[in-house]
């Protein structure tokens, strides 16, 4: 976030001296409480106070650098979320997040199995380089047997900056816009990209 920061100043400093006008004091920056995950809004000048967490000015996408877990700033998303879906007296969990590409390669081929063909497989199971659940940026939310809560999170995730993407998977979302943004168009299914 420090460096986040200071790359912010500098291009600020480096717009003015040059004459160019910014708005950056007026983007929105989502932060969350880190006791009770209510959301405030600040600016990515101001930033978050010490007693939150950054749910990010943008859309999050994956490093270079292969993760092991998911996305810190994805999971402060979900929590906020899931402490508002509560509160409306919905549940939400986390049913698969972060899977390594031997976990995907898996999964692909036992969908390979099931559906007679890689492409017809990929409409359910994105191939391991392809998919972004390797990467640490996406997460199905209670699958297989809990519908209603996602599709609380369907109706609210833009809030949290949390995108349903796919049109048969009711369960898979992903951080593909700012929290209050509005989300894209569903695509049909796990060929499409959504990037």
């Amino acid at each position: 976030m420090r460096k986040s920061r200071a790359f912010l100043a500098f291009l600020l400093a480096f717009l003015s001296i040059n004459g160019i006008s910014h708005a950056s004091d007026t983007i929105p920056l989502s932060c969350a409480n880190k006791t009770n995950y209510t959301i405030r809004i600040s600016n990515v000048i101001k930033g978050c106070e010490k007693t939150e967490l950054s749910l990010g000015a943008g859309a999050i996408s994956h490093s270079l650098i292969r993760p092991s877990v998911v996305d810190k700033q994805l999971m402060n998303r979900f929590k906020a979320a899931q402490a508002a879906a509560k509160k409306d007296g919905q549940a939400l969990y986390i049913a698969s997040g972060f899977r390594t590409l031997s976990r995907q390669k898996t999964l692909f081929a036992q969908a390979v199995r099931k559906y007679g063909s890689a492409q017809e497989a990929s409409k359910w199971v994105a191939p391991p380089l392809v998919s972004h659940h390797p990467w640490g940026v996406v997460i199905d939310v209670n699958y297989p047997d809990e519908p209603v809560g996602a599709g609380w999170l369907e109706i609210n995730g833009s809030k949290f900056g949390l995108c349903r993407v796919f049109e048969n998977e009711w369960w898979h979302f992903e951080p593909v816009i700012a929290p209050g943004w509005k989300c894209p168009a569903l695509v049909p299914d796990a060929t499409f990209s959504v990037d």
